[in-house]
């Protein structure tokens, strides 16, 4: 019995031992298929598949340099341009609203005088009225984007305001106001010198053509172009000896008035002409501008100082969001510091481009004199910026413009120990020299270009300041010269 069990035993270890090692042999089955190194290209031509779409050629679209995407002067009129309104929803968003001035806000100065510019209401065609505030920083164009003076905005006048809603969204703080008016261009005149500083010399020369930029060049226009006028005889006069009692006690003194004031010819001989009155220039226009690159520009700095040794400096902040007040979207913070601590500031249109921000201060006699850019983007599209500009020039915090009746004032600097700088008018531009105007009956005067046009903008040194402005379609290049 025993021989029996033991007998069965080996057998079922046997046919253990069997499974055991029939199960080995199974191993091999669940190994990994190796990964081919390369797949291989299936044999299909693929001019043989009609329905590939074929795509353009790959162009290359080159790196847009400052200022090319920035459009400066666009044609036509702004009232077909802009067709779109973009009306206020909530407090502090950007609007651009179409109506007609059906009323002013009258406001007054200190003294109680009725200011001409002051807000107005809109009606709008939905029937709302929007209270439009301008404050010393909205500026107005025509429908040609010229600026105009703010007399051209009146009653009844169609417009189109660019601002920023208030708290109360029919409340607009305006930046910019154009108003559906032709203006006429002006009739070409010539420049008024005749009460000129005897101590500077105004040269203008007529040119051929449009400068050549890049490098700069120009061609001073032929002798027939426009006849230079005689100069006028000088009239003689009496001179009667004015006696007048000294206020010093020393008696009396002599006083003897001049026999007359010299007539300046309205046109600067060119160098290309014979036969003209003396003294005639003998370098070429090119030859001149290459020959004020010898001027130096040195005095200017030490009137950046203010009549008791103030130093002002600014600066302004617009593309970093942590500088940006919500209420102002579409305005910056112009900052102005005096001896490192902040003077004063003010929030002006402007959005970010390549054009300058500001000319810098020139202290005088007493006051500062700050200009400024002020820039309105009146394309809605985030990808294109069209910009309409003016400049703005504050005195000791108050708006010099506005006191001197001026459109705009521009490029202040320095020539003779003088104060000089730009200015525009409804009837053309002109330049100051010691708060003294002298109209030369320029339609433009290029300022704060960039880019290749920068070549256009005036020139400055101590003793010679050089500029480019045009009548009509004949351009000019100035002179204004200090005596040796």
């Amino acid at each position: 019995m025993d021989e029996k069990i033991r007998i069965i035993l080996k057998f079922l270890g046997f046919l253990i031992l069997c499974s055991f090692l029939s199960g080995c042999s199974m191993l091999p089955i669940f190994q990994r298929t190796p990964i081919p190194l390369e797949t291989p290209t299936p044999q299909l031509s693929l001019n043989q598949v009609t329905d590939i779409p074929t795509l353009p050629p790959v162009t290359v679209t080159p790196t847009l340099s400052m200022g090319e995407s920035v459009n400066y002067l666009a044609p036509g009129d702004i009232f077909t341009q802009v067709t779109a309104e973009v009306l206020p929803e909530k407090a502090f968003q950007p609007v651009t609203l179409f109506g007609s001035v059906k009323a002013f806000t009258v406001q007054t100065d200190v003294w109680g005088q009725v200011l001409p510019n002051g807000g107005f209401t809109l009606a709008h065609h939905s029937g709302t009225d929007f209270h439009i505030n301008c404050d010393d920083f909205c500026f107005k164009v025509d429908a040609k984007k010229n600026l105009i003076s703010d007399e051209k905005l009146v009653e009844g006048s169609e417009v189109i305001v660019f601002g920023v809603s208030g708290e109360d969204v029919t409340e607009i703080n305006a930046d910019l106001v154009a108003v559906h008016v032709i203006r006429e261009d002006p009739i070409p005149r010539e420049a008024d010198v005749s009460n000129f500083p005897f101590d500077l010399s105004y040269n203008e020369y007529e040119l051929e053509y449009f400068p050549e930029l890049n490098p700069i060049s120009i061609q001073a226009a032929a002798a027939t172009s426009t006849p230079i006028p005689e100069p006028t005889e000088e009239v003689p006069v009496e001179q009667p000896t004015e006696v007048n009692n000294d206020p010093y006690g020393y008696g009396y003194y002599y006083y003897v008035r001049p026999t007359s004031t010299p007539n300046r010819p309205q046109r600067t001989p060119t160098p290309d002409e014979t036969g003209t009155p003396v003294p005639t220039p003998t370098l070429s226009l090119d030859d001149h501008l290459s020959a004020r690159l010898n001027h130096s520009l040195e005095t200017r700095s030490s009137y950046s100082y203010g009549a008791y040794g103030e130093r002002y400096s600014t600066y302004l902040e617009y593309d970093q969001e942590m500088n940006r007040d919500p209420s102002y979207p579409t305005r910056a913070s112009m900052n102005v510091d005096s001896n490192g601590y902040e003077f004063t500031h003010y929030w002006i249109p402007y959005v970010e481009n390549p054009m300058f921000t500001n000319w810098g201060i020139v202290c005088f006699a007493g006051d500062w004199y700050l200009p400024m850019r002020l820039t309105v983007d009146i394309d809605p599209d985030p990808g294109v910026t069209d910009l309409v500009f003016t400049d703005r020039t504050l005195r000791s915090n108050s708006n010099y413009d506005k006191s001197r009746g001026y459109i705009r004032s521009f490029g202040h600097s320095i020539i003779d120990r003088k104060l000089f700088y730009f200015y525009q008018k409804e009837n053309g531009y002109g330049v100051s020299i010691s708060n003294q105007d002298y109209d030369l009956g320029f339609d433009d005067i290029p300022f704060g270009y960039v880019g290749k046009f920068s070549e256009l903008d005036p020139f400055y040194s101590d003793d010679l300041i050089t500029f480019f402005g045009h009548r009509g379609d004949k351009w000019y290049y100035v002179e204004i010269s200090a005596a040796e």
